[in-house]
């Protein structure tokens, strides 16, 4: 009897619902959230990346794949590094310029790479991936705090 009476009060619960309770208080943010610039200064990209060959340039297809390293400085230059896989290390890096419009990173490669390279990114906890077109490029990667690189952090 007891159990016939459990099940008619679950199946009346489920009917007509439960009680209604006071919802939580949503959460207010002390600060809005930084925007994509605030989130890439004083950070180092790790990524791999995939822009139109060079003409002349080594290999076939009309994609080059790059491994590159970042450091997005808070003045527009960052020190970047291509990895060269015929001497299996990074390159010496350049100081090159970077910029953003928007959601639109540019970095400005050293050869290999052919000039900048541009892609409208999005970025979620330390990954960031983007796609650009017009040339067009791919960007898979992470963020790590401080220059890597230069080994300071």
């Amino acid at each position: 009897m007891k159990r016939t009476f459990g099940l008619i009060l679950a199946f009346l619960s489920l009917a007509f619902g439960s009680p209604v309770k006071a919802a939580e208080p949503v959460p207010v943010l002390a600060a809005p959230m930084p925007d994509l610039a605030v989130r890439l200064v004083g950070n180092t990209l790790s990524a791999i990346a995939f822009i139109p060959r060079r003409p002349g340039g080594p290999g076939g297809g009309e994609l080059t794949r790059l491994m590159l390293q970042a450091y997005f400085g808070p003045d527009g230059r960052a020190l970047v590094r291509l990895w060269d896989p015929w001497h299996d290390a990074y390159t010496v890096p350049a100081e090159r310029k970077w910029t953003l419009t928007g959601r639109t990173l540019c970095v400005d490669l050293p050869a290999p790479g052919n000039g900048p390279m541009c892609a409208d990114v999005h970025v979620w906890g330390p990954r960031i991936a983007g796609v650009g077109a017009q040339p067009y490029a791919m960007l898979d990667g992470d963020l790590k705090p401080g220059n890597v690189i230069g080994g300071r952090r």
